[in-house]
């Protein structure tokens, strides 16, 4: 039986293993022994069945403790297993790696740098822990694989994803910078660009003597982009032909999308755009 007065408290443990308390109890969230309710760590079903338990004092107040053969856990010891890169958060969401990490920077836990990712002070206080491609020197991070349940991480993977907003009577589609557009092809169109970094208008009137408007306009390289969606309606069919005509006729720059191309942006558009010497 263990002797309650020999156990060790999590930051103990954490210096032991030659980790942060931080880290430590990251790491403690992240296999499920332990939650934090209402501001305090508190042990989980997994928890006590390690024979977490806890300790009242004057000073600290109640606090969790550990048998010392918990420094010799192998869920610990290879903490690793607990962790994963953006792709690997990728396929637990169904998202391309490229777009996990922009949807990270959004909520400011990375920041680009030297051709990969730096982990932020808030990124830190989500369990990520900073590294670095051994063989280019490219820095990125990792996460705990339970990031996916973030509280945080959860709602911007809901904006990103298509939702209907109402805006002063008008319903309409609402893009994650808060453009409101027509509809849900427009939205993700939107949103790409926009965690992208890529400067870009909605409704932009074309410099055309007609009346004609633009879906989207970058005016970094002075581009036009335009979703082609049903042409089952006639009116709109005619409306197509029409302002492919203008853009033809007024050697305007555009990139032509269609109802195919919308689960494939992230090839398309990069191809697309470097053939207008914007890069991203």
């Amino acid at each position: 039986m263990i002797n309650e007065s020999n156990k060790i408290s999590t930051s103990v443990l954490a210096k032991t293993l030659g980790k942060s308390s931080r880290q430590m109890f990251t790491e403690l969230e992240a296999l499920g022994w332990i939650r934090r309710e209402q501001d305090q760590w508190q042990l989980t079903a997994k928890g006590e069945f390690e024979q977490g338990s806890y300790r009242d004092s004057d000073r600290y107040g109640r606090y969790i403790v550990w048998p010392e053969s918990v420094t010799e856990h192998r869920a610990l010891v290879n903490a690793e297993d607990q962790y994963t890169g953006a792709k690997g958060l990728g396929l637990k969401t169904g998202l391309a790696a490229a777009r996990i990490n922009q949807l990270l920077a959004e909520l400011g836990w990375i920041k680009p740098w030297l051709k990969g990712w730096q982990l932020t002070q808030s990124g830190l206080a989500q369990g990520g822990i900073q590294k670095e491609d051994p063989h280019t020197a490219i820095p990125y991070v990792s996460w705990p694989k339970a990031l996916t349940e973030n509280r945080s991480f959860k709602r911007t993977l809901r904006q990103f994803n298509l939702h209907l907003a109402e805006v002063q009577h008008h319903s309409g589609c609402c893009a994650m910078d808060g453009h409101l557009l027509r509809s849900e092809a427009e939205v993700k169109i939107d949103n790409w660009l926009y965690l992208a970094g890529i400067i870009h208008a909605c409704d932009k009137v074309l410099p055309v003597n007609e009346s004609a408007k633009a879906d989207f306009y970058l005016p970094q390289i002075r581009l036009y982009i335009e979703f082609w969606g049903s042409e089952n309606d006639p009116s709109y069919l005619a409306d197509k032909m029409r302002k492919k005509a203008l853009y033809q006729s007024n050697n305007l720059d555009v990139i032509e999308l269609q109802e195919d191309d919308l689960n494939n942006l992230e090839e398309l558009l990069p191809r697309q755009l470097r053939r207008f010497g914007l890069e991203c």
